[in-house]
């Protein structure tokens, strides 16, 4: 972390810390998630090496881009874009129940879409889309894409089998713990089209096919 200096915590996940840093060569804000890799599970280690692999995959102006990897203090350190705009959850509990103008849910989607279509041109299932995952810049104005912790690479024309994601946005075909594909980030990409339209999530949708599924 010579090349760091860390500001503040701004976030903990089933994985390890992510933390808001200063880049030391130029005064850049960066964001460096810290995951404890010595203590992990063999399968834990391979899931944080596979957030690696994806990042150094995905280069577009609507995904968190990222800059570098390195293993310091038995800890696997990525260093990532800092979206000084927060989440799009964020964003829209601001407006407290305030609609978004149909202009602004367009501009806000299509960039959504143009990264999902990036990352699915990779072979890869992003598996938990969702506003909390949808960040933006400082403006507000443009849409970047993050946490591909439990992102998945498929080989062509494969699917994927482990149930995985967040309740309100996974797909019937998760729900009934069938293999799925592409198709499930769409059905995702249209709870968070709801919810950007609604201010609510599409809770009903799929609680009543987590019903039908038990």
């Amino acid at each position: 972390m010579e090349n760091y200096e860390k500001i503040k915590s701004i976030g903990r996940g089933a994985y390890g810390t992510v933390y808001l840093c200063r880049r030391n060569s130029d005064g850049c804000h960066v964001i460096i998630k810290q995951i404890p890799v010595e203590e992990m599970s063999k399968e834990e280690r391979v899931a944080a090496k596979n957030e690696v692999q994806v990042l150094s995959m995905l280069k577009h102006p609507n995904i968190i881009a990222y800059l570098e990897s390195f293993v310091e203090e038995k800890a696997l350190m990525i260093v990532m874009e800092y979206a000084q705009g927060g989440t799009m959850y964020t964003f829209l509990e601001e407006r407290e129940g305030k609609l978004l103008d149909e202009d602004e849910i367009i501009r806000l989607f299509v960039q959504i879409v143009l990264a999902l279509c990036h990352v699915h041109q990779q072979n890869i299932l992003h598996r938990d889309l969702k506003t909390q995952n949808i960040l933006l810049n400082k403006t507000r104005k443009v849409v970047k894409i993050g946490d591909f912790g439990i992102s998945k690479i498929l080989s062509s024309k494969s699917k994927a089998n482990s149930v995985i994601g967040t309740p309100c946005y996974i797909s019937p075909e998760l729900c009934e713990g069938k293999p799925y594909n592409q198709k499930s980030d769409i059905w995702a990409l249209g709870c968070v089209l709801y919810e950007l339209a609604t201010d609510r999530k599409s809770t009903r949708l799929n609680s009543s096919h987590v019903r039908t599924s038990r």
